[in-house]
């Protein structure tokens, strides 16, 4: 069995492209580590973008790995023409916000190639499936991503349809026969918790 934990980056800065992470963020990031720290995770990959290398660099100090960056996992702001600007963080006027409140998560990026971001998504996931059999891989990727798996996995017709917290992690595993299974999704007790070291497994 392979296990991947899909982690959405941190709480980056606002209106700019590919923006690093905030205050806020960096501060999730390290509870994020110090939380994964303590399981046998056996490879680190990350989004070329910014919020998501410095979300994943305090889990490289921590383990000691490098994280390999793929390019397929960057998220949907490269293919359109505006500056990232977190959901929470958009006027309440502005017609994306108005989408995400109605739960009309594909319009807040209608000008996507859904059919590519989707195939995009699973290229991305397959690789590092097929890299590391009996695996387990940390993914420091972005929400749009994780929605798009997870709803291929699911079979949902719709490719957005929940909201990843920020440093969430959604786990999902590939079986011995091949078939891909979802564990867990939006998983955000290190923002709250500390981990019971003595009780892991």
């Amino acid at each position: 069995m392979t296990e991947l934990l899909l982690i959405r980056h941190g709480l980056p800065v606002a209106g700019v492209y590919d923006p690093g992470l905030s205050p806020e963020g960096t501060a999730q990031a390290e509870r994020l580590a110090a939380w994964l720290v303590h399981e046998d995770v056996d490879a680190l990959y990350t989004s070329p973008f910014q919020r998501a290398r410095e979300t994943v660099a305090p889990l490289e100090r921590l383990t000691g790995m490098t994280a390999a960056v793929l390019d397929d996992l960057r998220e949907w702001d490269t293919d359109v023409s505006h500056p990232y600007t977190p959901p929470e963080q958009i006027n309440a006027d502005d017609p994306r916000s108005v989408a995400l409140s109605e739960g009309r998560y594909e319009d807040f990026v209608p000008d996507l190639d859904w059919d590519a971001f989707r195939e995009r998504a699973a290229r991305a996931m397959d690789t590092i499936l097929d890299a590391h059999p009996g695996g387990r891989v940390a993914v420091v990727c972005h929400g749009g991503i994780t929605n798009t798996y997870l709803a291929t996995v699911l079979g949902l017709s719709r490719m957005f349809w929940f909201h990843p917290g920020y440093t969430s992690v959604s786990r999902v595993r590939r079986m011995p026969g091949g078939r891909i299974v979802l564990h867990s999704v939006n998983e955000t007790a290190h923002m709250v918790a500390e981990r019971a070291v003595d009780a892991i497994a």
